[in-house]
């Protein structure tokens, strides 16, 4: 049995032929034989096929590489709480699309299909149609709202391999992966934003696999250009609000820079000079001229108050920031950002375009560097830049787990598995995160018998909870870091050599800050922000005097240590931050007799500590000027606080107004 598609969605939009499930004879019989053989593992590899059979047989590999279960007979179906949130966060593509599929389906009454769309990671939003397929294939396949039919998740269907190859596609019957799905046929196709490349949502047209239809791709196709078409004008009104906000808030802040981002995040309008052009044209990769974000206003609809944009007011670099610079290096350099990363230094750039890169690739990762570097930084940029990111990002310290739990905390355990054990079982991490990103910091911790089952798992994704014997497949993406030299702990048998080259398929090594000087200013100045938004204090200056005593200090502690002299100087000063605010050691000199090496300096950290600890106590006292107002602040008992009152020898008596309570 033959059944012809239509090449219109080919012709329509140009698409490459390397499609099995367009432009192709449905060769339903021999499909469902080529099936069958593939997963009993009887697949010649050097038997001659068609263009056909090879893609589909290309298509299935894929699948088994993603660890989707071809067993699998209903769809995975989000929590209410996660489906009311991606609805709210795709009201504007539902009240979009919604009446255009009603208004369509009243030419489809007597057609037994369903008319479905998703949002742009595979959830299904809405569902229109016969009722009684409604019924069938929410009892059979799951097919509900709230449903999720990304390929990871569901292997090969309409709406996730729409999704995945941003093509229209009509997958027949067998051509599913999954058995579960082969009693239907799907056509579906994108639904693209105005730039033409972001996909906002998937339009899928669903029967029962003895109704084929020819017609149905033509018709997803022409749907998925209406719905779009309605987007575009409606993205344009909302351009239109954000840039007369712009221009109002523009002269409000006649003397300040600013941007104007669009509802994704692109740069419609800047300041009409030259800094503001160099950020605009970096702004999407994340790198730009030393610029801070001081301010952002929301551009909100008038009548549901959903953001339209973003006008973003950029800080003005101090007199001694650009001195800072300058002392380190006679030339700008191009500032990266990488999720919340900030960098200038040209080698840490070229690792995070490198990083950036990688993200997209399911491969392991491996992040080395001294402790308050940035590493989890990295790793959750990375999770947010690749095709996991709807999925959950979850962090793990090996380090902070006792021998004796690791392995129920990692892959879960079932009723009775022990003593104490929840008497409903416990779903593990490797569970938790189903198809996102799993981040093992201080992986170097590991104890062997844990390294033994990390490495199972790496080798063929399989595990078992504690106290089961079913076989459970992890679909998670493995993103490491230590602090500590793998390599040495290796060639001293404390960690598994077979298990460090499966962690290193990536490995990345992030520089210790005393070593990228120049970007101690940038970090400074990320900090000062944070900690106002954070403290709700006023715009703070730092002297030329405190800058550069910020870019000599060595930094032991790398950006942890920066945040925390920050916030003390900033809850400590009365006006601007000068030298008198910073802690003893930064003001130290590199040359003075007194001096450390790095050795010596490591040794310094935990006196930082309590310092910072002192004045961060200090400048609370100082701007609440009561004890149980700065105990609340700091989210702490009025105990707890007088404890530390004795152990940092503080006297509230100084800072504090009355009593002190």
């Amino acid at each position: 049995m033959r059944l012809q598609v239509s090449s219109f969605a080919t012709k329509a939009n140009q698409m490459p032929l390397q499609n099995p499930y367009i432009g192709f004879d449905k060769d339903v019989r021999g499909v469902k034989s080529l099936w069958e053989r593939f997963n009993a593992g009887l697949i010649d590899t050097s038997e001659r096929r068609n263009t056909y059979q090879q893609l589909l047989l290309s298509e299935w590999q894929r699948c088994t590489a993603l660890g989707v279960d071809v067993a699998m007979t209903v769809a995975r179906r989000l929590s209410d709480d996660e489906f009311r949130q991606r609805t709210r966060a795709n009201q504007l593509l539902l009240e979009t699309s919604v009446p255009i599929i009603k208004d369509v389906g009243r030419f489809l009454d007597e057609v037994p299909g369903l008319m479905i769309l998703t949002e742009h990671t595979g959830c299904v939003l809405h569902i229109t149609g016969d009722p009684k397929v409604s019924d069938r294939a929410a009892a059979r396949s799951g097919i509900v709202e709230g449903s999720t039919w990304d390929e990871t998740s569901a292997g090969t269907n309409g709406m996730g391999t729409a999704l995945s190859t941003r093509q229209p596609v009509h997958v027949y019957a067998s051509e599913h992966f999954c058995e579960g799905w082969q009693s239907w046929t799907c056509a579906a196709a994108p639904i693209f934003d105005v730039d033409g490349r972001s996909v906002l949502g998937i339009i899928d047209f669903t029967t029962p696999e003895t109704d084929f239809r020819d017609q149905a791709l033509a018709l997803t196709v022409s749907l998925a250009n209406s719905i779009q078409a309605r987007m575009t004008l409606h993205r344009e009104l909302e351009r239109s609000r954000v840039v007369n906000a712009f221009t109002e808030a523009a002269r409000q802040y006649p003397n300040d820079d600013m941007l104007a981002l669009d509802h994704a995040g692109r740069v419609v309008m800047h300041s009409p000079n030259e800094r503001c052009r160099h950020i605009a044209q970096n702004w999407a990769a994340g790198g730009f001229d030393g610029a801070a974000v001081r301010e952002t206003i929301d551009v909100t609809a008038p009548d549901s108050g959903t953001r339209m944009g973003t006008i973003v007011l950029l800080s003005s670099r101090p007199t001694g920031n650009e001195r800072a610079f300058d002392s380190v290096s006679s030339s700008p350099s191009l500032v990266k950002r990488f999720g919340d990363f900030l960098t200038c230094d040209p080698d840490t750039v070229r690792m995070l375009n490198e990083l950036q890169r990688v993200a997209a690739a399911d491969v392991s990762v491996l992040i080395t560097g001294e402790t308050g570097t940035g590493k989890e930084l990295l790793a959750r940029h990375l999770h947010a830049c690749s095709p996991r990111r709807a999925e959950p990002y979850l962090a793990i310290n090996c380090g902070a787990i006792s021998a004796e739990l690791l392995e129920s905390t990692f892959f879960g355990y079932v009723r009775g598995a022990f003593s104490g054990a929840d008497p409903r079982g416990r779903a593990g991490y490797f569970e938790s995160a189903r198809g996102g990103t799993l981040f093992l910091d201080e992986v170097g911790e590991l104890p062997p018998a844990m390294q033994a089952s990390l490495l199972r798992v790496l080798e063929d994704g399989s595990y078992q909870r504690v106290g089961s014997s079913e076989t459970l497949r992890a679909r998670c993406r493995i993103v490491a870091a230590t602090h500590r030299n793998l390599e040495q702990l290796v060639a001293q048998r404390q960690f598994r050599e077979d298990l460090y080259f499966r962690l290193k398929v990536i490995h990345k090594s992030v520089k210790p800050l005393r070593e990228r000087r120049s970007d101690v200013p940038l970090i400074v100045e990320q900090f000062v922000v944070a900690m106002r938004r954070k403290h709700g204090l006023p715009a703070a200056e730092i002297t030329q005097e405190a800058y550069a005593a910020l870019t000599r200090y060595r930094w032991p502690g790398n950006a942890r240590e920066v945040r925390n002299v920050v916030e003390a100087a900033m809850l400590c000063s009365e006006g601007p931050i000068d030298v008198d605010c910073l802690p003893p050691e930064v003001l130290k000199q590199p040359g003075d007799s007194n001096a450390r090496g790095h050795e010596s300096e490591l040794a310094t950290v935990p006196s930082a500590g309590r310092d910072y600890e002192r004045q961060l106590i200090v400048g609370m006292l100082r701007k609440y000027r009561k004890v149980n107002h700065a105990a609340r602040a700091m989210g702490i008992a009025r105990s707890t606080l007088y404890r530390k009152f004795t152990e940092l020898e503080i006297d509230p008596a100084q800072f504090t107004t009355g009593s002190g309570e």
